[in-house]
């Protein structure tokens, strides 16, 4: 190899809030770099196991209209300290030296980045390379920081998104596809944040909550899945054995339309794990016909609201040892037509109508998080509700066969229905507002329409219905 003759250097340095060992491992497994370097199109890992000096990289660089393959390598590492890079194209050698010092509130990082190159390119060409080459670097250290600490402003309720929601028709737009790719890269999360953490996720053998399940564990959660087909739970310990993801999985078999079942679930859970940093209420179902549980209770009611009642309250000292806990409760849009007065849940007493009962539990999920996100918080729990949008599932296609035939185009696939699921379990951004309905990484309001707003004694209702069905004192 000849002398090399152009030289580009920078150096950038940023305050993360995690701590130097959360910082070190993000960094080490580089095949997430995507995750914070837009000019990277895709990353993987060519050697096997634990990053280690030796482990190689390759990337797919895209630098102006060109897309470039280079192979990175760790030449050097210092656990939660130091970690130094070399990266390989056809015509240019990358060094990347990253310092890490622990400070009060998290991590200082110094970042070095030279690139040498084989041959000149001429005095403009290498001005505008460089100032290309800076910019990229620029965004990419302050994307790092966002992804592992934040966005600088915390998420609210646009005026913008409101006046889309109570126009109706630009609100349901957002519920398709459509909707999805406009907010797909919005306040990005770090893997790191996922990796070790314990997640239980209810309802993940099919749709929504097995495409959650899939990204989670890719992204190196434990998961404890909760179902009640052994032969299913069973398959998905397959596919996400054979994913190549970090993760891990454990199962649990109950059925979450039964209370009983769910109290020795949470036993148990307590048993094995001690704690939990997030829990996912994901299961639920529509019922085209009034049904009863074998305890008495209306089908719909018992699975997408007494249950994850229940559930979520057993589970609350589990959730306080995380020190940080999460509850996602996962809603829909339907419960926008709906509203919830004085208890009135869910029954068999009158002329059922399947569509507007699944649209009444969710409703009553959706106050839940309120109450749950004012009465928690002081606690660090944080509690959050988001709708998937329109999403391409087995139990749509069989509950609103209509309904999925008209708008099959314009429905999301499962895993863009989990994104904000996924998004939520993690994200520094979410913790810092709880009790809010989220579609799409952002908050949405509650309420679109006058006559379905609840006010505090339907609050008070709702949860004295429930401590009444499920048999639990109300901690009011």
């Amino acid at each position: 190899m000849g002398e090399m003759v152009t030289m580009w250097h920078i150096e950038k340095c940023i305050d993360i809030k995690q701590p130097p060992e959360v910082v070190y491992s993000y960094l080490s497994h580089f095949q997430h770099v995507p995750e914070w370097d837009t000019s990277v199109l895709s990353a993987r890992r060519i050697s096997s196991g634990k990053p280690v000096a030796g482990s190689r990289f390759q990337l797919i660089l895209l630098f102006g209209w060109n897309r470039i393959p280079v192979f990175y390598e760790i030449v050097a590492m210092k656990p939660s300290s130091e970690l130094v890079l070399t990266g390989r194209a056809l015509n240019f050698t990358a060094v990347d030296h990253i310092r890490l010092q622990k400070i009060p509130l998290g991590t200082r990082l110094n970042y070095i980045a030279e690139v040498a190159f084989d041959r000149p390119h001429g005095k403009l060409i290498d001005r505008l390379m460089k100032t290309l080459f800076r910019r990229n670097a620029s965004r990419a250290i302050r994307r790092l920081k966002s992804v592992l600490s934040g966005h600088p402003h915390a998420p609210r309720l646009t005026v913008l998104t409101r006046m889309a929601d109570q126009a109706i028709v630009p609100g349901l737009a957002g519920f398709t596809r459509a909707g999805y790719f406009l907010a797909r890269n919005h306040r990005p999360v770090a893997s790191a944040l996922y990796a070790g953490r314990t997640m239980l996720l209810t309802g993940a053998t099919s749709g929504i909550g097995k495409a959650a399940a899939r990204r989670l564990f890719s992204k190196g959660a434990h998961l404890v899945v909760v179902g009640r087909n052994a032969d299913k739970l069973a398959q998905l310990r397959r596919e996400l054995a054979d994913s190549g993801g970090d993760g891990t999985i454990d199962t649990e078999m109950a059925d979450l339309s039964l209370l009983a079942d769910i109290r020795a679930l949470a036993a148990r859970i307590d048993r094995r794990f001690g704690k939990i940093d997030v829990l996912i209420n994901n299961a639920g179902a529509l019922f085209n016909r009034c049904r009863l549980t074998a305890e008495g209770l209306e089908m719909t009611l018992a699975t997408n609201l007494a249950g994850p009642y229940l559930l979520t309250r057993l589970l609350l000292p589990m959730l306080r040892a995380a020190k940080g806990g999460r509850i996602i409760n996962v809603a829909s849009g339907g419960m926008y037509t709906q509203g919830l007065r004085g208890g009135a849940l869910p029954s068999c007493r009158d002329a059922y109508d399947g569509p507007a009962a699944y649209a009444q539990a969710k409703r009553g999920l959706v106050m839940l998080t309120g109450i749950w996100g004012r009465e928690l918080a002081p606690l660090g729990i944080s509690v959050h509700a988001m709708h998937p949008g329109w999403v391409d599932t087995p139990g749509l296609e069989k509950a609103l066969p209509a309904f999925h035939r008209q708008l099959s185009a314009w429905l999301r696939t499962p895993d863009q229905g989990a994104d904000t699921i996924v998004w939520l379990a993690a994200a520094p951004d979410a913790a810092r507002a709880p009790g809010h309905f989220w579609l799409d990484r952002r908050i949405h309001p509650i309420h679109v329409f006058t006559r379905t707003r609840d006010f505090s004694r339907d609050r008070r209702a709702l949860v004295d219905a429930l401590d009444g069905l499920t048999g639990r004192a109300s901690t009011r």
